[in-house]
């Protein structure tokens, strides 16, 4: 009498286990990636809308501080953030040199226009600091910070009604599903 040898051969099922666990396992990852690059996103929105609010609350107190000038001085200021203001009217540093600068003499309607125009400009985008701006060094006061808004609004808008003045900053998301970036805004409300 012979024996009959039950022997079974499962070649391969091991290999094909380990396929389906690496399978399952690079979905997972992908997943976390997703997840991460998701709450990177979120983090640098948050930082925007942070200096956003900061912008926006440190023009307020600029405004309680120079309490003579009016809500008309500070809406009928017309900006050109490519060029230095005509009065600096607060000591400042220069980036590029180290030098000291000394603020000139304003009236209360040019320390206005003066501090419109740090809230809405970048000293980086005036031809005095952009030939010296590098990505170590570009960066001069909170506005650059900003990242610049979809083309067509204002990084700040100021509109008076009647005794209140309305500050809107506006910035492009980071976390946008589109290339031209989804334009987000922080308002405050100051009433004089």
């Amino acid at each position: 009498m012979m024996a009959v040898n039950n022997v079974s051969y499962c070649r391969g099922s091991s290999l094909i286990e380990v396929l389906i666990t690496l399978l399952i396992f690079t979905v997972g990852l992908l997943g976390f990636a997703g997840l991460q690059l998701n709450a990177l996103q979120s983090t640098g929105d948050s930082s925007q809308r942070s200096q956003a609010v900061w912008i926006t609350q440190e023009l307020a107190e600029r405004m309680r501080a120079n309490a003579a000038a009016t809500i008309n001085d500070y809406t009928s200021a017309a900006t050109n953030c490519s060029n230095l203001p005509t009065q600096i009217c607060a000591d400042h540093y220069n980036p590029v040199g180290g030098a000291k600068v000394n603020a000139t003499q304003c009236i209360p309607a040019q320390m206005a226009a003066f501090d419109v125009w740090e809230a809405q400009c970048s000293y980086s985008g005036t031809a005095t600091y952009q030939a010296n701006s590098t990505a170590a060094n570009g960066r001069y006061s909170s506005r650059d910070f900003l990242s610049t808004p979809a083309s067509g609004t204002q990084p700040l808008a100021l509109n008076a009604s009647g005794t209140r003045l309305i500050m809107t900053s506006n910035w492009s998301s980071k976390g946008a599903k589109t290339t031209a970036g989804e334009s987000l805004s922080s308002s405050l409300d100051v009433q004089r």
